[in-house]
């Protein structure tokens, strides 16, 4: 196995380390997550915050055990570059915006860099 293919696992089992610990995080403990829920995406669903944390969770916790299985990782990268990048612009410029926003090219990369026959 080359450099860039050790590299490409490093940077899958990192991102889904990452999505696997906020969404169970947001699973097990949702309602200290809903003081992040937007009131904009509240509004458009029609349903509690809660339950936009609880599906948020699961969401990543599905992804993050997809790249870790190495199973979709181009779509779930994606996917998940995507819906950081809605976070990353709701939270704006600062510390935890700045954090995001390097996930969010992380994952883009992943997304753009993966290729079937990178799997393990």
């Amino acid at each position: 196995m080359n450099k860039e293919k050790i590299g490409l696992h490093i940077l899958r089992f990192g991102l889904a380390a990452v999505f696997l610990w906020f969404g169970f995080s947001q699973l097990f403990d949702s309602a200290g997550w809903i003081g992040w829920v937007p009131d904009w995406a509240v509004s458009i669903l029609h349903v509690p915050p809660a339950y936009i944390v609880l599906a948020n969770g699961t969401f990543e916790v599905i992804a993050g055990t997809l790249l870790v299985a190495g199973i979709f990782v181009r779509p779930v990268a994606f996917l998940l570059a995507l819906h950081l990048v809605f976070i990353t612009i709701e939270i704006g410029l600062n510390e935890i915006g700045v954090r995001d926003f390097g996930l969010t090219m992380a994952t883009l990369a992943l997304a753009l860099l993966w290729s079937p026959e990178d799997r393990l």
